[in-house]
């Protein structure tokens, strides 16, 4: 499912950047999706994302572009609060030979992509009313040092 939800994402951009028209979002539902998803750009440097919160209305769909500036891999998962907690399980259990890490860490709930130094990638959400998200890094540290965006639906 995470394959196909990236391949809707890519040709989500594709469609925003060739001006083809209307936007789509990869969530698996039948929900009415913007005209044209609005573009929010997010540096990743060492062990910070900028900005490090962004504001979003409800029923808005928003294409997040992540530019890794740093020098190590980054990640970006999106979730809430308790997603990101069972993430950075999963992602501690992969770092010790568990089951865990990309692909096998909770599908459904939560978005992520890792996108390696110099590299660029994006995620696209449409937020609904009384969501509490955030985007995090995982990788060993990142997100207990603070390396989290948090997203202010209004």
């Amino acid at each position: 499912m995470r394959i196909h939800r990236r391949i809707l994402a890519f040709m989500t951009a594709v469609l925003a950047v060739g001006g083809c028209g209307g936007g789509s979002h990869h969530s698996p539902s039948n929900e009415s999706v913007a005209a044209s998803p609005r573009t929010v750009d997010i540096e990743m440097r060492d062990i910070a994302y900028s900005p490090p919160t962004v504001p979003v209305r409800a029923g808005e769909t928003v294409m997040f572009v992540f530019h890794n500036k740093g020098q190590a891999v980054h990640e970006a998962f999106l979730g809430d609060e308790a997603a990101q907690v069972e993430h950075e399980k999963a992602m501690q259990s992969a770092d010790t030979g568990g089951m865990g890490g990309m692909g096998g860490a909770h599908p459904g709930e939560g978005d992520e992509i890792k996108i390696q130094p110099g590299k660029t990638g994006s995620l696209t959400h449409t937020f609904h009313p009384g969501e509490s998200l955030l985007i995090g890094c995982h990788e060993p540290g990142h997100y207990q040092a603070g390396m989290k965006v948090a997203l202010t639906v209004s």
